[in-house]
C-alpha cells in the first residue's frame, strides 16, 4: 500500500493562482507532499509527467469524457469513472492516513463493438440530408506494431521501447481500409470504394440513442468490401449538380473543386430527389419536431459482379414508416451495367420522444447482400 493524496492536499501555496491544483496543473503541487504517494487527480489531463518530476509513485484519474481510452502513463496509473473517483475523493477526506495500492492490468470480458465516446456523431448540419458518420471502423486502443525509434509515449522523460503499443483514433481506423479495396481495384473511384465499404459493412448492434448517427452504415467488413456486387459511383458531373441543389454558385463551386474555373449550374442537369446525389445511404432531416415524413431518393448502381445476376430488394422498417422501392427487382447481364431505382420514405408525425427512426433495404442476389441505412432524425 501507498499513501494516498489528492492534488488539492498536495498544492503548492505559493504557485500560479490561476493554475488548478486538483487537476495536478504544473506549478501547483509541493514535492514534499508528493514524493513516495499515489496522487488522485481530477480531469484526464495527462499529468503523468509532473507527479514523475515530483517523485510520486503512481496517480489515479477521473476522465471528464473518454472513459473508454485508454492511455500508457509514465508511472504507475490508472482511470476510474466520476463515481468511482467521487468514492475515492470522500475516502481521502474522512481518513487521516488514506492509502491506495494500484493492481497490474487484467484482462475484463464486455460488450462490443460500439462507439467511443469521442467519436463525432450526426446529425451534421452542412448538407442536411447526407448521412455522417459513413462507416465506423475499429480506432479505439488498438494494439499493433510499433517503431523502436522512439519511445512508447514520447515524453522526453520516458525511456520504454516496444515493437507493440496502443493507439486511438482516425490514424487507426482509417487509412488502411479503402487503401486494401483499392489494392484488388486500382480502376474504381473513390465514390465506388466508399460504397463498397459502406454497402458491405455489418450493423452495429450496440446503437444508443444516436443509433446511425453514431456509426453510419456500420462496422466495415474489408472482405466483403472487396466483392460487394453492386456499388453507388459518382462522377465529377453528379457532385457539381449536388452543390447546386444545395445553393451553391458557380463561384463557389469552383472554390469548393479547387480550382478558379467556374461551373454553371444551369448547364447541368438538376439533380433529383431529396438529398440529390448518389450516395449508398439515405437520410432525413425532419423541419421539425412535428413534421411527417415524405422523401424521395433516386438512386443508380453499377454492377461489379460478373455474369448475370438478379437483385431483390429487402427492406426492413419500423412501426409507422413506409419504405418503398421501385422497381424491386434489378436484372443485370455483364459487368459495369448500371440499372436505377427510387425509394419513397412516408410516414405521419414521430411520436413519443424517439430521435431516430431507422430502416434498411437490401439488394439481395443470394450471393451479395448490398445494405443502404435509411435514417429519419427528428429535430
Amino acid at each position: 500500500m501507498y499513501p494516498l493524496i489528492d492534488g488539492v492536499r498536495a498544492s503548492n501555496k505559493s504557485g500560479d493562482s490561476y493554475r488548478n491544483a486538483s487537476a495536478c496543473d504544473y506549478g501547483t503541487l509541493a514535492m514534499d507532499k508528493v514524493k513516495g504517494k499515489i496522487v488522485f487527480c481530477l480531469e484526464n489531463r495527462r499529468q503523468d509527467s509532473i507527479i514523475q518530476e515530483l517523485g510520486g509513485a503512481g496517480m489515479i484519474l477521473v476522465p471528464e469524457l473518454m472513459q473508454d481510452l485508454a492511455f500508457i502513463p509514465l508511472i504507475p496509473g490508472t482511470s476510474v469513472s466520476f463515481e468511482d473517483g467521487k468514492k475515492i475523493y470522500q475516502y481521502i477526506n474522512s481518513t487521516k492516513n488514506p492509502q491506495a495500492l494500484i493492481y497490474k492490468t487484467r484482462t475484463v470480458k464486455m460488450t462490443a463493438p460500439f462507439v467511443a465516446s469521442f467519436s463525432s456523431r450526426g446529425p451534421q448540419q452542412l448538407s442536411r440530408n447526407i448521412l455522417k458518420p459513413d462507416i465506423a471502423a475499429p480506432g479505439l486502443n488498438i494494439l499493433a506494431a510499433y517503431s523502436k525509434l522512439t519511445t512508447i509515449t514520447g515524453q522526453p522523460t520516458d525511456n520504454r521501447y516496444s515493437l507493440f503499443s496502443i493507439m486511438s483514433g482516425t490514424s487507426m481506423a482509417c487509412p488502411h481500409a479503402a487503401a486494401y479495396v483499392k489494392s484488388f481495384h486500382p480502376d474504381w473511384s473513390p465514390s465506388a470504394i466508399k460504397s463498397a465499404l459502406m454497402t458491405t459493412a455489418t450493423p452495429m448492434r450496440i446503437k444508443g440513442e444516436d443509433a446511425e448517427l453514431g456509426s453510419g452504415s456500420g462496422q466495415i467488413n474489408p472482405l466483403g468490401a472487396v466483392h460487394p456486387g453492386l456499388v453507388y459511383d459518382n462522377n465529377m458531373s453528379s457532385y457539381i449538380r449536388f452543390l447546386c441543389k444545395e445553393g451553391y454558385n458557380s463561384t463557389t463551386i469552383g472554390l469548393l473543386l479547387g480550382g478558379k474555373k467556374k461551373y454553371d449550374c444551369s448547364s447541368f442537369k438538376p439533380a433529383q430527389g431529396t438529398d440529390g446525389l448518389n450516395y449508398p445511404s439515405m437520410h432525413v432531416q425532419l423541419q421539425s419536431p412535428n413534421s411527417s415524413i415524405s422523401a424521395v431518393f433516386y438512386r443508380t448502381v453499377t454492377h461489379v459482379g460478373y455474369g448475370n445476376s438478379v437483385y431483390k430488394a429487402i427492406v426492413t422498417s419500423p412501426k409507422g414508416l413506409s419504405v418503398k422501392v421501385v422497381p424491386d427487382t434489378l436484372v443485370f447481364h455483364g459487368l459495369h451495367q448500371q440499372q436505377s431505382f427510387k425509394v419513397i420514405v412516408k410516414g405521419d408525425q414521430v411520436r413519443d420522444k424517439v430521435l431516430v427512426l431507422s430502416a434498411l433495404l437490401e439488394w439481395n442476389d443470394s450471393k451479395h447482400s448490398v445494405k443502404s441505412p435509411i435514417v429519419i432524425y427528428r429535430p
